[in-house]
């Protein structure tokens, strides 16, 4: 309902996020398909969630990394220049500053710890260490979708991601706007679709897996 919800405001006011709410609707749909398909794929889709948080930890900590050197680097050219136009006070500052930092370093212990335990959910789950989730485009090809999924993935990711197309688009304003109409009635067939296939589940099994 939350993505509905950003594409029917989307619809109003911008449509990068009603193509952002419609591709997380056609992925959710895919996602339902293959999770009530079986125990099994229920199970894996549940794995995938360690692997998701493991990695989510892991680029935390290298970005905490890689902010900490931009800072670094930083405070040392902002002490060099005021040096150079003789603000030594000032240059003295920031390079009291500068050697705190670098002593410090990145703080990344609560991001290394974080994943840490995920790699070990990963390794209790008897999953490879370099274990990859599921991407959502290889679920629709493995349930025979890929020919409803794929068109309207590139369709959304196009207008979404800053590509040559999204930007000379912003030349025009409304010149994206014709798509508006496709890409709500799709998030309401795509939503009708998703609370369909969970209610019959529900209403068939009860909170019991889908059997293999």
């Amino acid at each position: 309902m939350l993505d509905y919800y950003s594409v029917q405001i989307g619809a109003q006011k911008s449509i990068y996020l009603t193509a952002w709410g419609r591709r997380n609707l056609l992925e959710l749909k895919v996602i339902t398909t293959y999770v009530l398909a079986s125990e099994k794929n229920a199970i894996q889709f549940r794995t995938d969630f360690a692997i998701d948080a493991k990695e989510f930890f892991q680029e935390l900590t290298k970005t905490h990394q890689a902010t900490h050197k931009e800072l670094l680097t930083t405070l040392s050219e902002l002490s060099e220049d005021q040096y150079e136009n003789g603000e030594d006070q000032i240059g003295e500052v920031l390079r009291q500053v500068l050697r705190r930092e670098t002593e410090r370093g990145p703080k990344t212990e609560a991001t290394d710890s974080l994943a840490a335990t995920y790699q070990q959910l990963v390794t209790d789950f008897g999953l490879k260490e370099d274990a990859k989730p599921n991407r959502v485009s290889d679920i629709a090809r493995r349930l025979k979708q890929e020919e409803g999924f794929d068109p309207m993935f590139k369709i959304c990711s196009k207008i979404m991601h800053r590509t040559v197309f999204s930007i000379a688009s912003t030349i025009t304003p409304g010149s994206l706007d014709a798509v508006i109409p496709l890409l709500s009635s799709s998030s309401a067939c795509d939503l009708l679709s998703i609370h369909g296939s969970v209610e019959k589940h529900f209403k068939k099994r009860g909170i019991r897996p889908p059997e293999n």
